[in-house]
């Protein structure tokens, strides 16, 4: 399922959602209606993160930004939590020229790293080395999520991981304005890795909030000020 709205010829904002997210989400509802004010023309798509691997959504992306720059003479990106992650390596790693604005809400950086210390990592081996499948319960939704065999390894091999040892796997500048909020309160995402990565990467805003992961209270207020 993809949201499609064509309400700004110049400018056109592509969000990716979490992990364990759709586009049915509260996030891409407050986007779309921003994008029904004029603001920007708006994407999003069921990513399906789990299913595939990091490189396979990154391709996808890169087919998308490619796309719609023939169309629009401006890319917004915007990601919350995994999805955060897979545009921070898609901006280091593809440097879109026509993408201007990177906003990032509760953005995973180690999303592996996460997922090993949830699931503890004896228990994940054989998903590590590639053998099998991975079966989790989303701790924020509770909802059951089966992690493809090929994800772990995928990462591992491509080095994805922005943070990673205490290190910031990232450059310390791109020429994009990037935005990064987290909530204070974020039992997912430690806020801990937003502080580590805006001490060492050049970024236009950060703002942090007495929040959830979700930034349940703040992230109406968020796009209206900053979006």
């Amino acid at each position: 399922m993809f949201i499609y709205e064509a309400t700004n010829p110049q400018l056109i904002l592509i969000h990716l959602h979490g992990f364990a997210s759709n586009v049915m989400g509260s996030k891409v509802s407050l986007l779309r209606e921003r994008s029904l004010q004029g603001r920007f023309s708006f994407f999003a798509m069921d990513m399906d993160y789990h299913t595939t691997t990091t490189t396979r959504t990154l391709e996808v992306l890169d087919a998308l930004v490619k796309g719609f720059s023939q169309k629009f003479e401006e890319v917004w990106l915007s990601g919350s939590s995994h999805g955060g992650y897979v545009i921070l390596n898609y901006a280091k790693l593809y440097r879109p020229h026509r993408v201007k604005k990177v906003f990032l809400f509760a953005p995973s950086y180690s999303t592996l790293q996460l997922t090993i210390e949830e699931v503890g990592e004896e228990n994940c081996k054989n998903w590590l080395e590639g053998k099998e499948d991975l079966k989790i319960v989303e701790c924020e939704t509770g909802l059951e999520v089966v992690i493809n065999r090929e994800f772990a390894v995928d990462i591992r091999e491509k080095g994805y991981e922005i943070i990673s040892d205490g290190e910031v796997n990232f450059p310390t500048e791109l020429p994009y304005e990037i935005y990064v909020f987290h909530g204070t309160k974020d039992n997912v995402v430690p806020v801990e890795h937003s502080r580590l990565f805006t001490s060492k990467v050049k970024v236009k805003h950060y703002l942090e909030i007495e929040d959830d992961h979700r930034l349940s209270n703040a992230f109406k207020d968020i796009v209206e000020k900053f979006l």
